[in-house]
Parts: structure tokens; sequence; C-alpha cells
């Protein structure tokens, strides 16, 4: 039948258009320098942010109140002392430090994981599961698996210094082994946010958009009920303008369960990319609760390749000269 093998060659030659796509998604080849400079950025980033943390004081805390996790217990992890907790804790800070700076970065960003997910896991097993870590975590295992120091590092530094700036196998110029780690932060990110959008449809309906639950949340704040209070009165402010609350409540759930647009749509991504940022500094202003780390994550959705083309470009036109 001519018609059926014409419509069986359509149907694989679909599915072949499908299978690349996806496979071009995760390993379009590239340079390694925007996975590179987003590593930079976001080991940075959490270096900076937890220096003044002290995360050995869990140590101190009463067992009487141990809750532990699934990892934790399955694994029968246990909390250290304070004093051994202080010392993983300088150790982890370092990792974080050369895992930015480049330097031994395979081993740096490996204990920066591991000893990451041990301690950020610890203030989830008293009686609380945060929500605000997770993302990072999974992302430093992405990357202590991937080649993010072949590109703005130290590591690369010292190799040119020794053997030249020559491509070979281990550093080749394009590469889908530069591609695949900054696709899964895009992706966990996503899922995450996207949760976060199906959640409100699935337990509270339209309801969670047409009602006055924004208006009653944003009062509620100014009552201490987050680690972190609102950033003065605007919390209020809003919640007094009767169409202010219900248009945060329709813009939060677009933005989130429309998120996974962001993969694919490359101007959709320049809209919901940045409302989502702004949705998390919108969140601290208005609400209180702190959601800095999942903002240093969004480093992975800037071409920083393109932004080294343009300054280049308009460094060779003297735009940059004095």
């Amino acid at each position: 039948n001519p018609l059926g093998g014409i419509h069986g060659e359509t149907q694989m030659s679909l599915h072949r258009k499908l299978k690349n796509s996806w496979a071009n998604f995760w390993f379009e080849p590239s340079t390694p320098a925007n996975l590179g400079v987003s590593r930079l950025f976001f080991f940075g980033a959490l270096f900076l942010y937890y220096l003044p943390q002290d995360l050995s004081a869990w140590g101190g805390v009463s067992k009487d109140f141990w809750m532990p996790i699934g990892l934790f217990e399955h694994f029968h992890i246990p909390i250290f002392s304070e004093e051994i907790l202080l010392w993983l804790e300088v150790i982890w800070k370092g990792a974080l430090l050369l895992s930015a700076l480049g330097l031994w970065t395979r081993p740096a960003s490996f204990v920066s994981f591991i000893l990451g997910a041990y301690l950020l896991g610890i203030p989830h097993n008293f009686g609380k599961v945060h929500h605000f870590d997770a993302m990072v975590v999974l992302i430093m295992g992405f990357l202590a698996l991937s080649y993010c120091g072949d590109g703005w590092s130290l590591d690369r530094l010292i190799r040119v210094a020794r053997e030249g700036n020559k491509p070979t196998p281990r550093y080749p110029d394009m590469s889908g082994e530069y591609t695949w780690p900054i696709r899964t932060a895009w992706m966990v990110m996503t899922l995450i946010i996207f949760a976060a959008g199906v959640a409100k449809l699935r337990f509270s309906g339209i309801g969670w958009m047409t009602s006055d639950n924004m208006k009653v949340l944003l009062i509620q704040q100014s009552y201490h009920l987050s680690a972190a209070d609102p950033i003065g009165p605007f919390n209020l402010i809003a919640a007094g303008i009767p169409w202010v609350p219900r248009f945060i409540a329709v813009s939060t759930v677009i933005f989130e369960a429309g998120y996974p647009f962001a993969l694919f749509f490359p101007r959709l991504r320049l809209i919901l990319v940045p409302a989502v940022i702004l949705m998390l500094i919108g969140i601290r202003v208005l609400m209180g609760p702190e959601f800095q780390l999942f903002i240093f994550c969004h480093v992975f959705w800037v071409s920083w390749n393109r932004i080294g083309s343009w300054v280049k470009e308009k460094m060779k036109e003297g735009k940059f000269s004095g």
C-alpha cells in the first residue's frame, strides 16, 4: 500500500526529528566558557552566602528532636559533635571557594557536593523539611560529574601555561559535555518551580487566584509567621489595593505553571526567567521567606557566550575605550 508506506515513512521521519531534537537539547556542542562562568558565579555566590553562617551549631541540638529524613535514616548517617561539624564546615567552604576559582575543580566540586548534602541536610532532620536548598545540592552534584573546570578556571590557565591553548580530546573547543550540565540545571529548576504552580491548582483550584487568599497571606506576614519578616510595609500597602493581591496570585500561577516553556522557547525564556526572579524577590519583600539560593541557580540561564561576544565586539569598535 503506497499510502501506508508514505505514512510509515512520515512517522519514522517525525520520530527521528524528535529524537534528534531531544538529543540536541542535552548535547548541543558548546564552548566550555558558558559552563565555566556559570560555575564561577554559582559556587562563588554559595561561598559568600554561607561564609558568615555557622552550621556547626546543629551538633548541639538535643537528640530528643531528632526526626531523620529518608537519606539520613536509610544510610544511618549520624550528626557529629559541634567540633567535628565545624571542621567539616571549614573544609566545605574551602571546597566551595576552590570550585568557584576552578582550582582542582573536579575534587573540589565533588567535596562541595558530598559535604554540602550532609551539612545542608542536617537542619531537615529536626521536624521541618525546608524547600530552599535541595535545588542547590542537586546542581552541585551534577557539576561534580561534569567538566565545569574546563573554562574560566585556574585549572585552565595552568594547563595553557604548560601545554599551550590548543584543543585536545580532553579540552575540545566545542562539546556536548559543556551543555548537559546547564540543561540539567534548567530541568531541576523547571521541575521545582512548575511543581509549585501545579500544587496551587491541584489543592486549591482556581480559587487560589480568584479569592482573597493572597490578600490574607500578605496581611498575615506582618505577624511574624516566617523566619524573616517582610521588608517595610509594602505587604500591607499591596493588600490594601483591591486588584493587586489577585494580580500577584494570577501572575504567580502563570509564571510557575508556564515555566517549562522556558526550556524550549528562547523568546518565552526571556520573559519567564526574569519574571520568576522578580517573583522570588517579591516574595522576600512582601512575605519574608528568602529564596536567594533559587536566584543564584538562575545564573545557568544566562548566555554568557553571547554576552562575551557582545563585549568583545564593542571593545573592537572602541565603545569601551576611555
